[in-house]
């Protein structure tokens, strides 16, 4: 017997019990249903003999309609490829500024229905595109760091200049160029980033930073430097101490084993390394500190005037905005 004849069957007995017993009250309550549902079987019998006592047949509901056209597909999909380690809120922004608004969910489900709904399955996209195209060879081997990460103090400056965060970051061995560092400085007031390509993260090069593009940019835009935190790395002690005492500069340095101290720069390095260097060594090949220099500065200018940020610090507005415009002042940056 089928679940549908079991149903026809019940409701034929519920009438068949009210008519013995001769009460409907009582036949609903010993079969457990109520006498609204009892009187519309009954109608249905009288209308429609047995045979309306079947369960009726419900079709399956049409679902939502599609809510994305060919277009907004074809533009989050080039989106994606191009800048495959940003998320759906990053596509969702900067999608916003070509006049299309589509929320960061619908982006999501989308990049899930195409295939590349995770970051690891953009990136394979790239990585086998510039392998068939132009036959480079990428670095396999990917290593995941996790470290539990503690609230700590938090650090905040009002305005550019009041507190620069500096860190190096080592990018890697590359054949044909050496070892690569990278000395990076993140404003904590604008989120405004600079950085510089070197061969060894030595004292005498984190000074030459300091000295030939900090203390400079920093004059340029109107706001003095006023401190320097940095970890407690041999690299900014020596030479790096003495160019802060010649320029009258405050440093300060985290405490051992609290890297999230220095949380601004180390999350501006993450992003350039997810945005910028994972995806330009799967596009190019570089030869030499120049071309990495070069693929650098142009990322940077991206990331600090066009590069749309949702951080409580710049609220939307990006950090040349900031660092160039803040407090009313009027420059004409240089190019």
């Amino acid at each position: 017997m089928t679940l549908e004849d079991s149903v026809h069957a019940f409701r034929l007995h519920a009438l068949q019990r009210a008519s013995e017993l001769g009460n409907v009250s009582a036949a609903c309550r010993e079969l457990g249903i109520s006498r609204t549902v009892f009187y519309r079987w009954r109608r249905r019998y009288e209308l429609y003999g047995r045979d309306g006592l079947h369960p009726r047949r419900h079709r399956a509901r049409r679902g939502r309609p599609p809510v994305l056209d060919t277009q907004e597909e074809k533009a989050i999909l080039a989106m994606a490829l191009a800048w495959p380690t940003a998320g759906p809120q990053r596509i969702s922004d900067e999608l916003f500024q070509t006049g299309r608004y589509i929320p960061a969910s619908t982006i999501y489900r989308a990049l899930r229905r195409m295939g590349l709904g995770t970051r690891r399955e953009r990136l394979l996209v790239l990585e086998r595109h510039s392998a068939t195209s132009a036959g480079l060879l990428t670095e396999r081997t990917r290593r995941k760091l996790k470290r539990a990460r503690r609230r700590a103090r938090h650090v905040q400056a009002t305005e550019p200049g009041e507190l620069v965060c500096l860190d190096s970051f080592y990018i890697g061995k590359l054949k044909g160029v050496g070892k690569v560092w990278q000395l990076t400085a993140c404003d904590a007031a604008s989120s405004y980033g600079t950085a510089r390509i070197v061969p060894a993260a030595t004292a005498h090069e984190t000074a030459r930073f300091l000295k030939e593009v900090l203390v400079p940019l920093y004059q340029e835009a109107g706001w003095p430097i006023q401190r320097v935190l940095t970890d407690c790395g041999s690299e900014y002690r020596g030479a790096f101490d003495r160019a802060c005492e010649e320029l009258g500069l405050r440093h300060t340095r985290t405490k051992p084993q609290h890297p999230w101290t220095n949380g601004f720069v180390e999350r501006l390095q993450g992003t350039i390394l997810h945005e910028h260097w994972r995806v330009a060594f799967r596009r190019r090949y570089f030869t030499g500190y120049g071309q990495l220099e070069d693929s650098l500065a142009s990322y940077l200018r991206f990331y600090n005037d066009e590069r749309t940020h949702r951080g409580y610090r710049t609220r939307g507005r990006t950090p040349s905005q900031i660092f160039w415009g803040a407090a009313g002042r009027t420059h004409d940056r240089k190019d």
